[in-house]
């Protein structure tokens, strides 16, 4: 029967059992460790590329500041918003389109932008003309 050992066989088996145990403990260990070691990496890695990117956007925001808290920005500001000038400068105002849209304001803008609405939204039809005869027409106008 298999508890009939002799003391011998017995305390070889425990040892190697317990030489197992430990051995395998130890591996373990060494696993837990190395991943561990591995996961702090990564992070210190992580956060070295964060430190990075917020160092650069912390030295674009620094010249940014400087930029503002500069004379040139003031001046610069100044002729856009305010419509300032220096002393002895001579303005030009040009009309742009937008400008001329502006004093020439439509007496019916409703029914101007009903007539825009259909011109966007009536469907294109393709004329029966071949390809080769826009071209002819094209070249002759």
């Amino acid at each position: 029967m298999w508890w009939r050992f002799n003391k011998e066989t017995l305390i070889q088996q425990i040892t190697k059992i317990a030489t197992f145990l430990v051995a395998f403990w130890l591996v373990f260990l060494l696993g837990r460790s190395v991943w561990q070691n591995w996961v702090l990496r990564r992070d210190i890695w992580q956060q070295n590329e964060q430190i990075a990117f917020l160092e650069k956007q912390k030295k674009d925001l620094n010249n940014l500041i400087l930029y503002y808290q500069s004379d040139s920005f003031r001046e610069l500001e100044a002729r856009k918003r305010l419509g300032l000038k220096k002393v002895g400068e001579k303005m030009v105002i040009l009309a742009t389109s937008l400008e001329v849209s502006r004093t020439n304001e439509p007496t019916n803008f409703p029914e101007e932008v009903t007539q825009e609405k259909e011109k966007i939204t009536t469907p294109v039809v393709p004329s029966k003309i071949a390809n080769w005869l826009y071209w002819w027409q094209y070249f002759t106008k």
